[in-house]
């Protein structure tokens, strides 16, 4: 027989748990917070050789790969005419487990952006029409792009000479993959499930 007292408390927990997502959720829908903030992993891998005439980094991300994440706001995707522009990003184009440059908002002149099927981290100057030290590493999705998908296509442009060191050309990319990154509230709620139903099936063998 189920004892009243934990059983009281058990499910005045998980009522919390309940009213804390519900608090959560009434927050999202407010009309003065009106975005749905998305965070996405995303991974590939560079081709084996670069475009011809290729120098410095294009050359040296031959075989590599690339990953790290981004947010977005998918409730404006998908981004039929406009940009929409990402709120956060980190990627790391890496060559033998060495990151050989990194592409952040956090990193001045850094711009991303979802156009259409295309996502986009570039120098903000490739948008200013300026011509040189830019890059710009595209990803070429279906149509109807949300932030969730896997292609075949894509590019890194590089345009830098910075000092001595030059670097120019373009590396394909053969494989990208985007994915959610999972929230912790879902995990939140699986484990007070979970844990409720564990319990009660010792209490009812007891």
């Amino acid at each position: 027989m189920l004892s009243a007292t934990p059983l009281r408390r058990l499910s005045q927990a998980a009522a919390n748990v309940a009213l804390g997502f519900a608090m959560l959720a009434a927050i999202g829908t407010d009309p003065a917070q009106a975005v749905n903030l998305k965070t996405f992993n995303i991974s590939g891998n560079f081709a084996p050789t670069p475009l011809d005439s290729s120098v410095g980094l294009p050359v040296n991300l031959a075989n590599g790969s690339f990953n790290g994440t981004y947010t977005v706001d998918v409730d404006q995707l998908p981004a039929s005419s406009s940009f929409v522009d990402l709120t956060s990003w980190t990627i790391n184009l890496v060559n033998d487990n060495t990151v050989l440059r990194t592409l952040s908002n956090s990193l001045a002149g850094n711009t991303a952006y979802i156009q259409e099927n295309i996502l986009a981290f570039a120098d903000a100057g490739l948008l200013r029409g300026e011509n040189n030290n830019l890059y710009s590493f595209e990803l070429y999705f279906d149509r109807n792009f949300t932030g969730l998908g896997s292609t075949t296509d894509g590019k890194f442009l590089d345009n830098s000479d910075l000092g001595s060191v030059q670097s120019s050309g373009i590396t394909a990319v053969t494989f990208a993959k985007t994915e959610p990154v999972p929230e912790p509230g879902n995990f939140g709620g699986i484990v007070v499930v979970g844990t409720i139903g564990l319990w009660l099936k010792r209490k009812q063998k007891a």
